[in-house]
């Protein structure tokens, strides 16, 4: 090991110092720095009863700590998030330009007697570093949605389709809406301020609509074989024209779905959420209104009281067809099992 790590040493130690700064993996040289002083500091003691083996160790070894304090210099000036405005600040507070050019190499810093001013450096560097984990995290959370999407299976034989949301979609929308709120508290975020409030936003805006469109998808999933019914649609037609308003805007909303399903491109979206917002307050209004009917049913038979509107409503969208009573008239009625319908739909018995 002496001759191999002496020989990678005065490789190293070369390139180091002559090659531009900007080719130097700070996280490379520190472990071969602390790989090489290991190294020959063992070899010194081994060949201690040769001199000219332990001689080669000492004078390796002695560079290596000569070297040594300078490491914390290469691993500032080699931050990954040092950027232009590290590198003017860094500069103003020298008093000369410092900048990471192709001849810009260690030995050109130890020339300007940088370490001198290691210090000053590690300070830029630190906030350098600071402000690159709030980029890589926003990269991060920006690079994790290009994956996520909603599935929209088409729905029975509606001629549209339905919204579904992964659990990750979910919980990621939470994880990240978080993470960008903790980052609006950092002392580092001002490079990022405009970007981090602009992304808060467009998840603010996500949730929201991903909100609004599962209770719209709940009540239209509720109300569309409902009003798919022509009977329903003669007896409330108020609250079937608000009904088929709400559809089309549904429909269009899943057409655009189906077409762009990221969720981070369709879903921040203003139009989007006043779109969906529209359409539920449009299906409260016929929510209200079938309620409000149901009641006036019950209000003229009681018995209706007996039945969920569900059942109600199955007798009601087929008030062409009295035999819809008979799976409900156990319910109804204590003692009435069936009843007999004639051809002419005349009832000729009861059972019990």
């Amino acid at each position: 090991n002496l001759w191999i790590t002496a020989a990678d040493w005065l490789v190293w130690h070369d390139a180091w110092n002559n090659e531009p700064l900007t080719n130097i993996d700070p996280e490379v040289l520190e472990a071969n720095v602390s790989t090489s002083f290991r190294t020959m500091h063992k070899c010194s003691k081994v060949f201690k009863d040769k001199p000219g083996c332990q001689n080669v160790a000492d004078e390796i070894k002695h560079q290596v700590e000569e070297f040594k304090p300078y490491v914390p210099l290469i691993q500032a000036l080699r931050n990954p998030g040092m950027r232009n405005r590290h590198w003017e600040k860094l500069s103003e507070k020298l008093g000369f330009q410092v900048r990471p050019k192709p001849t810009f190499t260690f030995q050109k810093c130890l020339e300007m007697q940088m370490d001198e001013h290691i210090d000053v450096i590690s300070t830029v560097a630190e906030v350098a570093g600071k402000e690159f984990s709030i980029e890589q995290a926003m990269d991060n959370m920006e690079n994790q949605w290009k994956a996520i999407v909603l599935e929209t299976p088409a729905y029975k034989d509606t001629g549209t389709f339905i919204m579904r949301a992964s659990e990750e979609c979910s919980q990621l929308l939470d994880d990240h809406i978080v993470m960008t709120q903790s980052m609006t508290f950092s002392p580092y975020k001002k490079p990022f301020e405009q970007r981090i409030t602009a992304w808060e936003s467009k998840l603010r805006v996500t949730q929201d609509v991903m909100e609004e469109w599962a209770t719209c998808q709940r009540s239209w999933l509720y109300l569309e074989p409902i009003f798919s019914s022509d009977d329903i649609m003669q007896q409330l037609p108020v609250e079937g024209k608000r009904y088929q308003t709400m559809d089309r805007m549904w429909r269009k909303i899943m057409s655009r779905a189906k077409d762009e399903p990221r969720v981070i491109v369709l879903c921040p979206d203003t139009s989007l959420l006043e779109s969906l917002k529209e359409c539920n307050r449009l299906l409260d209004q016929v929510q209200k209104g079938l309620s409000d009917y149901l009641e006036t049913k019950r209000a003229a038979f009681p018995r209706f009281y007996f039945l969920s509107d569900d059942e109600l409503l199955e007798i009601l969208s087929q008030t062409k067809d009295p035999t819809a009573v008979q799976p409900h008239l156990r319910k109804c009625f204590e003692n009435i099992a069936k009843l007999t319908f004639m051809e002419d739909l005349q009832i000729t018995e009861m059972f019990s």
